[in-house]
């Protein structure tokens, strides 16, 4: 799984793999490697969902969006930096929105 996951960083252009508008700290990488394959990064920062809508948000795109399911330990750093920098208590978050495709 992680060799998948380096493969898919490495295939991303330089554009895709600057910081961006995710905060620094263990999991960004991760986050943009996964996320950014299919949408926006922006899609992802204005969630503010707790962990657990997280984990659940993680659940539906393997399930039925067809993401590369990370593996456990991989999933619980993704988790960890979602919960943080953009869980529902998180500055600046929306608080996933009726308009949000993620409200699962």
């Amino acid at each position: 799984m992680l060799a998948g996951l380096a493969a898919l960083l490495l295939a991303l252009p330089a554009s895709a793999q600057d910081a961006g508008p995710l905060p620094p700290g263990e999991g960004r990488t991760l986050v943009r490697a996964l996320c950014s394959a299919c949408h926006s990064i922006r899609l992802v920062t204005q969630q503010g969902k707790s962990r657990e809508r997280w984990d659940s948000t993680l659940d539906w795109m393997v399930e039925e969006q067809g993401m590369m399911e990370p593996g456990p330990e991989n999933r619980e750093v993704i988790l960890d930096y979602l919960a943080e920098h953009f869980g529902e208590d998180a500055a600046g978050s929306t608080g996933g929105g009726a308009m949000s495709p993620w409200n699962n």
